[in-house]
């Protein structure tokens, strides 16, 4: 089987990659290298195998030249977290880029998508145990486009014979994500700083745990027009999750912390300057979200339909995370400190 990966040189994108291979399908790749690690995950995507189309979902033209011959597409690209850009950079990349997806993938002759989405589109949903059924209420524009482009995929399937299964990840993480490496180098250092009181609920989803469940989403074109949320077992509280990861790391837990309330507003004003300027702002409230989320998911759906079970703990997949840091030099070795 061939399969036609966007946003390939991604986190996600590279993990599935890897995932096909290693199961002997022939994969290709859709992805922009426009940064370090992007450029890293293409050149070892090469030369694992990995038929490299660089571009972006925004031309059409690169799309249908991708998906020429492909049996099975896993729609990753997105426009997530990028600052000083409006709405219609995200409506353009998130709903138009799945639009001429979908649409390129009918015209090739692919057999099924996978449409990946993401719990960003439920918006707030502080002390809430929310499934695939909860109303979705986005609150900025990454979540409102991803929404968008979810109800395109529902009016295509419905009018088009190509099957296309959404996925819903929460919170992803394991070796090679950029995001959280951050946070456990600040812990390892002893100088992260808890905004907050970190009552509030993460869910997260190992990655290895992530491709199985969206490789299982593209054998299942019966399964067409539904929605899977994919996450961990269960959420935990932030505090207990930095006191977690801290533990593994061998180090001491932080103990320093402030009120998120003042770091949000002075984050608004900050971002409220250097928009308008073009400058990239240290510090915006999309970056707080860290602090505020309270997210607990149901996942009964994945497992009864999907067939899908999580087979990594939070501590298991933090020790595999942190293994994986370390080895590529990314992190100190456990235990040390500077």
């Amino acid at each position: 089987m061939r399969v036609l990966i966007t946003g390939g040189t991604g986190f996600i994108g590279s993990a599935l990659c890897r995932h096909y291979l290693d199961e002997g399908h022939e994969v290709r790749a859709l992805a922009k290298l426009a940064t370090s690690a992007e450029m890293r995950n293409g050149e070892k995507l090469r030369e694992a195998g990995v038929d490299l189309v660089v571009g972006d979902v925004g031309s059409r033209e690169t799309i249908a030249r991708a998906s020429d011959g492909v049996d099975l597409v896993h729609h990753v690209a997105a426009a997530m977290r990028e600052a000083n850009v409006g709405r219609e950079f995200y409506w353009q990349v998130n709903v138009e880029g799945t639009r001429y997806v979908l649409e390129e993938a009918a015209r090739a002759g692919a057999s099924q998508v996978v449409y990946c989405s993401s719990v960003g589109v439920y918006g707030d949903i502080s002390g809430r145990r929310v499934d695939e059924e909860s109303r979705c209420r986005p609150t900025n524009h990454y979540g409102e486009t991803k929404l968008a482009a979810e109800a395109l995929v529902k009016e295509f399937t419905g009018r088009e014979q190509l099957p296309v299964v959404i996925v819903r990840p929460a919170e992803v993480y394991g070796p090679g994500d950029a995001r959280l490496l951050k946070l456990f180098r600040m812990i390892q250092d002893r100088k992260f700083i808890l905004f907050g009181r970190g009552e509030g609920k993460h869910h997260l989803v190992y990655i290895e745990d992530l491709v199985a469940a969206m490789a299982l989403a593209g054998r299942r074109p019966e399964l067409s027009g539904q929605t899977f949320v994919l996450a961990g077992e269960e959420p935990i509280e932030l505090r207990k999750m930095i006191r977690l990861i801290a533990e593994v790391l061998d180090v001491e837990p932080p103990r320093r912390s402030l009120p998120l309330a003042p770091v949000m507003l002075a984050a608004r004003i900050i971002e409220a300057v250097c928009r308008p300027l073009g400058i990239q702002p240290p510090i915006y409230p999309r970056r707080m979200d860290f602090f505020r989320h309270d997210w607990h998911f149901d996942i009964s759906r994945c497992k009864e339909t999907l067939g899908y079970t999580p087979r990594f703990d939070l501590r298991s997949g933090l020790e595999r995370t942190i293994t994986g840091y370390t080895e590529s030099s990314s992190l100190k070795a456990v235990g040390q400190r500077r």
